[in-house]
């Protein structure tokens, strides 16, 4: 950062506490003027308040060099200088510091009531701070002069801290950028002279007029407004001071004790027009909140109205106390009658053609429901059209719990209702198709029984059930013995009639958890879990003499079969456990045929 930047405003914090300083000291020395209100120390709250955080120690050390240079510029020696820079360099810290807490840094020209307070409290802390620390070196009255200075120092923060603020905010580059008031500069230089006016005129005659100026300033500027005009008037009875004379005329006390009694009506100003202020403020924002509620409001009735039209959704209300309804226009579109009829359709059981049964009893039913409830229920327009509605209710109860209103929304669902049932009924068709294709796809056309795809996905899965666990499993494997021969000798239409025959049979001896399929030709498989050798053997025998006994039933050609059998062994695969069945079938018809062999 460069170094202009970065300690610009730190300089200026420090030339301006010098500079304003110097000017109330010197006229203070050789005028005579009272100081009711000590601005340098609005200057530093407002730098500490402001550049807490990113250029605190360089403000601090301007604000105590800028001290010093004060105090021995007006002849004290280093020592009453230190003192008197931080005495008052303590004072700001505190002040800005309890200030930040009460304001959160925010801006000031609308602060809330408790604010304002804390503000003042916060200002009276540090007043007490620095004038504590400067007991030492106040000379006598040791009493008036040093809550003469508090004072000024708590009525510089309290209305010169936030003018100050907020004039600063209408610089480019400020903290918070604000527009400037129309007339605002105008209006506090009015009241400065009306102030010293009254200062000058011994009677206060006119100071009704100055009432009503700050009057004017609070409703036109509301918290703004009141510490301006508040600071309008310590300044003009600080300027009718020079010279020796009282800051007011009209105050016949004597001198500091008439600064102290015009620090006090500053006071009492301040916790007048405050409140006031704050209370215009307040009723100003809710005036604002409700005024942009209202148009909101409004704009939401008209989205709502246009809503209900595009979307055809009415509304409805039923009081039960005075049994009367109050619909929307669209409701009445709804039900085929015409919105002329006003907003109460009277009896409406001739629209329904179950003369109410459905649609009242539905309401009977929810009446004591404190949650939303729902309902579909029919009618018959004038037009003899038979609609269904969906009224979607809520219930509103007084505080002895007793039913006051019945509030619903109607939607038209015909439509929607045969579109859906049409849906459902294609739903329930493709569902059907669906299952027919995978059967299909899974099946052997011929036989019925599970196709070559189906039988090794089911053979994958008896395994992965046995794979690590105390499962069994037999694989029996056939074909029939010269089923070429069959072919050939009686056609192919006898040959499908075999191997229907054949699967006729191998259904008769499975157990219902087996599995059975054909493999293509005359080949076919039989799974058989928690089979184990001699389970599977005797099946496998049961099978071959029931095929050698059974096939030529029906007047189709006899046949035999060949089969081979295995039984799962840990770690088998699929293609290993059916190649071991496939080597036992082998071994069947070298050894004849129509014979069972078991897989090594």
């Amino acid at each position: 950062m460069p170094p202009l930047r970065k300690y610009g405003f730190p300089a200026l914090v420090g030339l301006s506490w010098w500079a304003i300083a110097s000017l109330t000291i010197v006229l203070h020395n050789r005028t005579g003027m009272q100081i009711l209100l000590w601005l340098p120390s609005a200057v530093a709250v407002g730098a500490l308040y402001f550049g807490w955080r990113r250029r605190r120690l360089a403000t601090l050390g301007a604000l105590g060099v800028g001290g010093v240079v004060v105090g021995l510029s007006q002849g004290n020696n280093l020592l009453w200088a230190l003192a008197f820079a931080g005495a008052h360099l303590a004072g700001a810290v505190v002040t800005a510091r309890l200030g930040r807490q009460v304001l959160g840094g925010r801006r000031l020209e609308r602060l809330s009531l408790k604010q304002m307070i804390g503000l003042l409290l916060a200002a009276m802390a540090g007043a007490a701070v620095s004038g504590v620390a400067m007991l030492p070196w106040v000379p006598p009255p040791l009493f008036e002069r040093s809550l003469g200075g508090m004072l000024a120092e708590v009525l510089a923060v309290t209305v010169g801290f936030p003018v100050m603020c907020y004039v600063r905010s209408w610089a480019p580059g400020a903290l918070f950028p604000t527009r400037r008031p129309a007339w605002f500069l105008t209006t506090v230089a009015a009241l400065f002279v009306l102030a010293y006016l009254v200062m000058a005129e011994r009677g206060f005659l006119l100071g009704p007029l100055m009432l009503a100026g700050l009057a004017l300033a609070v409703v036109r500027y509301e918290q703004l407004g009141a510490t301006a005009a508040v600071l309008a008037f310590g300044l003009a009875a600080m300027v009718h001071s020079i010279g020796g004379g009282p800051p007011a005329a009209f105050i016949a006390l004597p001198r500091l004790e008439d600064g102290l009694m015009l620090q006090a009506d500053m006071l009492l100003m301040l916790a007048t027009a405050v409140p006031i202020a704050t209370l215009l403020m307040t009723n100003g924002r809710i005036s604002n909140i409700l005024r942009r509620r209202n148009g909101a409001l409004r704009e939401n009735i008209r989205l709502l109205r246009m809503t209900e039209d595009i979307a055809r959704i009415g509304r409805w209300r039923y009081y039960p106390k005075t049994r009367t309804q109050d619909w929307s226009r669209e409701m009445f579109h709804i039900n085929g009658l015409d919105p002329a009829m006003g907003r109460d359709p009277g009896d409406i059981r001739h629209l329904l053609p179950d003369g109410g049964a459905e649609l009242f009893g539905n309401l009977l039913h929810h009446a004591r429901d404190r949650a939303q409830y729902r309902f579909e229920y029919r009618i018959r327009t004038p037009q003899r059209d038979e609609r269904i509605l969906k009224l979607q209710g809520r219930n509103e109860f007084d505080e002895k719990g007793e039913l006051v209103c019945m509030f619903g929304v109607v939607i038209d669902v015909t439509d929607h209702r045969q579109r859906q049932d049409q849906l459902d009924r294609e739903r329930t068709r493709a569902m059907r198709l669906a299952a027919e294709a995978q059967h299909l796809a899974q099946t052997d056309a011929l036989t019925g029984l599970a196709n070559r795809r189906r039988s090794i996905e089911q053979l994958e899965k008896c395994i992965a059930m046995c794979d690590g666990k105390s499962h069994s499993l037999a694989v029996i494997v056939f074909d029939i013995d010269h089923f070429k021969h069959v072919n050939d000798r009686y056609g192919h239409q006898a040959g499908d009639q075999v191997l229907v025959r054949v699967a006729e049979i191998l259904r008769g001896e499975a157990r219902a958890s087996d599995l059975i399929g054909r493999m293509g030709g005359e080949e076919f498989l039989w799974l058989l879990p928690e089979a184990g050798e001699p389970v599977a053997r005797a099946a496998a025998m049961r099978l071959r003499a029931a095929i050698e006994a059974k096939s030529g039933e029906g007047g189709g050609p006899a046949v035999t079969a060949s089969i081979g059998y295995a039984l799962w062994q840990d770690g088998d695969k699929p293609s290993g456990l059916l190649a071991r069945a496939d080597k036992a079938l082998y071994a069947a018809k070298e050894a004849g045929r129509n014979k069972v062999q078991r897989a090594a």
